[in-house]
């Protein structure tokens, strides 16, 4: 049986953003998600790093997802990329790119 509870996004506990933030050195602002599955684990990662304050940009063809079935009703994967990338666009968590902009910048 699958449990009901869900910890935080694990790669800000603890100190991981304690050594992002804290290192003179090495002072970490901006935050560019590469990665699979576009709306579990890179939108999770993005709301939680837009709400700790860190400038997130997702380049959303550096991500993948896979249709999802739920309810009855299939929703295919450019469905859920595409609205991952108005939650985070639109909920301010995050810039939603594509990566030939982030290579440019």
């Amino acid at each position: 049986m699958r449990s009901a509870h869900r910890e935080a996004s694990r790669c800000y506990l603890g100190s991981r953003d304690g050594r992002l933030r804290g290192s003179t050195e090495h002072r970490i602002r901006q935050i560019v998600l590469a990665g699979i599955q576009t709306n579990m684990c890179v939108e999770t990662t993005a709301r939680v790093g837009g709400n700790l304050g860190y400038d997130v940009v997702v380049p959303l063809d550096a991500t993948r997802t896979f249709e999802l079935r739920s309810g009855g009703r299939t929703f295919s994967a450019d469905e859920l990329s595409a609205v991952t990338a108005a939650n985070l666009s639109e909920g301010g968590f995050a810039r939603v790119t594509d990566t030939e902009s982030v290579l440019k910048a």
